[in-house]
Order: C-alpha cells, then structure tokens, then sequence
C-alpha cells in the first residue's frame, strides 16, 4: 500500500499493488482517488446530508464534477500504471467523493488492465 504514489508528474490518492511474488493469487490492484465536495458548496446541512441517498448524493452536480475530476486522473495514473507493468496488472480504479467529511460517495471503474 503507497499513500499518494508518485505517478508521472502527479501523485495518486492511495494504491494497492499486489507484490510481484503474490502474483499466483487472484488479488486485484486498486488506485483510489479521493476528492472533497464542502457543504458550503452545496448549500446543505449536516442533517439534510444525512437523510440522502446514495443515487441522490452521487446527482448533486459539484459531486459529479469531483467524481469526472477524479475519473480524468485516474485515467492518466491507469495509463502509467499499465505502461509501466504491462499486463501484470489486474487494476481497479475508484474515484471517491467525501462531502462535508460526513458522506462518502464512489465509483468503481472495473478492470482496465491492457
């Protein structure tokens, strides 16, 4: 596991990279990346947070514009990634949202191993 790794000229959130030894297992490799939407800028308080859905959460539009920013940077890390380890990956990337450090909404992009 590597707390921001330096990735090209970026740095990824966090990564999970199954050591090279423990490759005989069927382990997947996971890059999140994590992103932070105020409350401030949504306009909603703590307790109308709270009573949110997921899918309700994951429409507000700042957190949808944090989740494609954080997709965006996963595609490039993913590009590096897989450059760099050819086909030993069996990546999954996940872009996260934490809202007003009460909420945390994902996505899971799968498998984008070359």
């Amino acid at each position: 596991m590597d707390s921001e790794p330096a990735l090209d000229k970026g740095y990824g959130d966090l990564s999970l990279m199954l050591r090279p030894d423990m490759r005989q297992y069927q382990l997947f490799d996971h890059l999140l990346e994590f992103k932070y939407v105020s409350l401030k800028k949504l306009g909603l308080s703590s307790e109308t947070l709270r009573a949110m859905d997921r899918e309700t959460l994951c429409a507000l539009p700042a957190v949808v514009e944090r989740l494609q920013e954080a997709e965006t940077q996963l595609a490039h890390y993913r590009a590096i990634l897989e450059r760099v380890y050819r086909d030993k990956l069996k990546l999954r990337t996940h872009a996260v949202a934490c809202i007003g450090l009460e909420r945390l909404v994902w996505f899971s992009s799968g498998d984008h191993a070359a």
